[in-house]
């Protein structure tokens, strides 16, 4: 009896029980056949096999379909979608609900990837009961955790694609847009020209634009072509009873292909034919695109997209132009305005010292380009210190105009023997006396003697100060009465003796708003300036100032604010 080598008995019990078989001559008796059909993942790599295409230096083009087909090769492995499993289908790695999330604007989490794909076995199953000769070189479990950071990566390259499409198109918004001085004039004839465009397109004789006024209860015709130029002159239409015109604003296309049976519509010139379709949508409508010929027809479809488009076309013009005046007005208010605030910033004053036993800093940040918030300080005739936070109740242009009426005031009782609640008591009364508009601030203003270290200080409205000390603080007494609201408001002035290291601090409202409106809570401002308290004052100013806006999202980053810090030193 012949016998079997081991490496066959799969293929000879198949034999024996009739099953299907590939005949092939055994190898003689006492001759063992070493040769082993190996997997098609297992391969000798010898030399550089790059494709002798792709110079060295170039990028190699990033292909989804070729980084699946890389995988099987190496895996064994082959990579299906759950809804095509057993064959290729489309690709697993496609971002999954992108169009649901683009139309309800809101982002939609990826499907996890065992939802998305499952593993299959790429090497051909022939039936043969030892599979160990043909098993892949790498395990389900491994082949899986490989495609998982496949995923992911796929997932961010992706997502940056995503946002390099979003940064484009808004450096697109940045492109330079030519503004000519005489665009009012030009549009006459890019109107006319759209018209005899479309006019002759459809087949029509004559064109015109009929605009709405700003009742909306009129129609005046803006532009025609193919009229007599008198037409312009004409007076109004009442959009009352035009009943072509009110169809056409509803959003739909009228075609009177005979207008001598169709006088309920009213046609606005004489002509056999017309067709009348809306500049602009139902929810904004702005007018009616007329069109005209001198005989009876019909019209198609591309003579209505013809007219829509020329209707488009007509509502951009006058928008661009309306738009490039809105341009050029805002362009020279914001040069105006960007050296009215460079005014503005001149008036805060430098960091030079004022005395040698005495350190002062302050920072002004103004929400807009203008605005109502200023510090300022002096040292005067008399010897002493002055230094002043005001903070107008307004914001912009009109809160710049308050905060420079009341740092003007301040600063020409610099040189003046007045008490801080009579300073207060001059501010109020010229902010009173403006009957018009919200005339209205606050202000911290205060006289320190440097000889004594003997402050004297006078607070309206919602400024605060504060004593810092190495051991607390101390909230100041204030008046909370806006100045400017009231002519009898009875102000104050008080008296705080500063010794050497302590603090007196003076800031606007803004600054403590809390978090939701981008400003300290109280708390936080007090433990950051102690935190610092050894350090010199301007580095504890830029420190703060740094911190602020505190918050962003829902936070209003436009709020003025101001601060200011003594600090004796001996």
């Amino acid at each position: 009896m012949t016998a079997i080598p081991s490496g066959q008995w799969g293929r000879y019990i198949r034999w024996a029980i009739g099953m299907p078989f590939t005949l092939k001559s055994w190898p003689p008796v006492g001759i063992r056949k070493l040769s082993k059909t190996f997997p098609s993942h297992l391969k000798l790599h010898t030399g550089d096999q790059r494709d002798s295409q792709t110079k060295a230096g170039d990028a190699v083009p990033y292909e989804l379909s070729t980084l699946l087909d890389v995988f099987r090769q190496t895996t064994g492995w082959r990579v299906c979608s759950v809804a095509s499993a057993g064959h290729s289908g489309p690709t697993p790695h496609s971002a999954v609900g992108k169009s649901g999330a683009a139309q309800s604007g809101e982002p939609q989490a990826a499907t996890p990837l065992e939802h998305r794909i499952r593993l299959v076995s790429d090497l051909p199953m022939d039936g043969m009961l030892d599979m160990t000769e043909d098993m892949p070189a790498v395990s389900e479990q491994s082949a899986w955790q490989l495609l998982e950071q496949i995923d992911a990566l796929v997932q961010r390259v992706q997502e940056a694609e995503e946002v390099v499409a979003t940064q484009e198109a808004q450096l697109a918004c940045s492109l330079g847009v030519t503004i000519r001085p005489d665009e009012s004039e030009v549009l006459a004839d890019k109107l006319n020209e759209s018209l005899q465009r479309a006019a002759a397109q459809t087949g029509s004789d004559a064109a015109a634009i009929y605009l709405l006024d700003e009742c909306t209860s009129e129609l005046k015709m803006r532009s025609c072509w193919g009229l007599p130029i008198q037409s312009l002159a004409k007076p109004a239409r009442p959009l009352r009873g035009a009943m072509a015109d009110l169809e056409a604003l509803l959003g739909n296309a009228v075609l009177l292909e005979n207008t001598a049976l169709a006088a309920q519509w009213q046609c606005p010139e004489d002509f056999a034919a017309a067709m009348c379709l809306p500049i602009g949508s139902p929810t904004t409508p702005h007018g009616t695109l007329w069109l005209w010929s001198q005989h009876v027809r019909d019209f198609s479809t591309a003579d209505i997209e013809t007219a829509k488009l020329t209707a488009d076309k007509v509502l951009a013009d006058i928008e661009r132009t309306i738009l490039a005046d809105e341009v050029v007005r805002s362009r020279a208010t914001c040069r105006s305005a960007d050296a009215a605030s460079l005014l503005q910033s001149t008036r805060l004053p430098d960091s030079q010292p004022l005395h040698r036993d005495f350190d002062i800093a302050g920072w002004t940040f103004q929400g807009q380009a203008l605005g109502g918030n200023f510090h300022t300080w002096n040292f005067n005739r008399y010897g002493q210190i002055i230094a002043a936070v005001g903070d107008a109740q307004q914001t912009g242009i009109s809160g710049a105009l308050v905060a420079t009426t009341m740092q003007t005031v301040v600063e020409s009782c610099w040189n003046v023997q007045h008490e801080p609640k009579q300073v207060l008591r001059k501010v109020n009364d010229l902010l009173w006396s403006a009957e018009d508009g919200d005339w209205s601030g606050s202000i911290g203003y205060l006289q320190l003697d440097p000889s004594t270290g003997l402050i004297r200080y006078g607070l309206a409205g919602s400024v605060q100060a504060y004593w810092v000390g190495p051991r607390g603080f101390r909230l100041l007494k204030s008046v909370p009465t806006l100045l400017g609201l009231q002519p009898d408001t009875r102000f104050e002035s008080a008296e705080l003796q500063l010794d050497g290291g302590e603090l007196m601090v003076l800031i606007s409202a803004d600054v403590v708003s809390g978090i939701l409106h981008g400003g300290f809570t109280q708390e936080s401002l007090l433990q950051a300036i102690h935190k610092m308290y050894d350090e010199p004052v301007t580095e504890m100013v830029e420190h703060l100032s740094r911190q602020l806006p505190m918050a962003t999202g829902d936070a209003q980053l436009d709020l003025d604010r101001s601060l200011v810090i003594l600090r004796r030193r001996f």
